[in-house]
């Protein structure tokens, strides 16, 4: 009988074990699930966020950078441009630079047109009071065609200024006063003396008269 109690015992013992490590499986399994419950470093799942689209930004072109100016030469300084004042009344206008026809010989025969078919007209380049209008009645007694007299820009002498294709006619007119060695010029564009186009008018052949003895006619 002594004999069967002793695995009796055992057995037992066995299950008393057995029991023991259930408990301690089960408190550690209680534990570990506690310490998880309590862990904030647990990875939490995020979700990727959406790609963000974008319009294509357009790239502007890209600028020249000008070089430095320390390296370029200096460029030089334009030159001041010069303007000549307009003739006041106490200027003096000079002769202007024209071919002047070569002096007539009193001998030389001229073809000289119908008076009556050449405009002349006489301007005033002096302060000697009706110069031209006296010179012009005498133009007048011969034939010509004056037109009404003017006065012109001050001159430093006479001359007399004819269009193209009436050099000789002007020609005449200075042998006819006797000033046969005074210039002949062709007529600038615009005329002398301060003078227009439109108030030349008609007139073939221009006397501007200076400070000389066209001025000092008499009447």
């Amino acid at each position: 009988m002594e004999s069967n109690r002793v695995p009796n015992n055992q057995m037992a013992l066995k299950g008393v074990v057995l029991v023991l490590a259930l408990i301690a499986a089960g408190a550690f399994v209680l534990a570990r699930g506690l310490d998880d419950d309590d862990d904030d470093s647990s990875p939490v799942a995020t979700q990727p966020a959406p790609e963000a689209t974008m319009e294509a930004e357009e790239i502007p072109d890209p600028v020249e950078t000008p070089a430095d100016s320390s390296d370029a030469p200096a460029a030089p300084a334009p030159e001041p441009e010069v303007t000549q004042a307009p003739a006041t009344a106490t200027e003096t206008e000079p002769v202007p630079e024209v071919t002047q026809l070569p002096a007539v010989s009193p001998d030389e025969e001229l073809e000289c047109r119908d008076p009556s078919t050449i405009g002349v007209m006489v301007a005033n380049g002096t302060d000697v009071t009706g110069a031209a209008g006296r010179l012009s009645g005498e133009l007048n007694a011969a034939n010509y065609v004056t037109l009404p007299p003017h006065n012109a820009s001050p001159q430093t002498g006479s001359a007399f200024y004819y269009r193209a294709g009436y050099e000789v006619d002007a020609q005449c007119i200075a042998r006819l006063l006797g000033e046969s060695e005074k210039p002949l010029w062709l007529m600038p564009d615009p005329p002398p003396g301060g003078l227009t186009l439109e108030t030349l008018g008609n007139a073939f052949v221009l006397i501007l008269i200076g400070p000389d003895s066209l001025a000092q006619r008499p009447g």
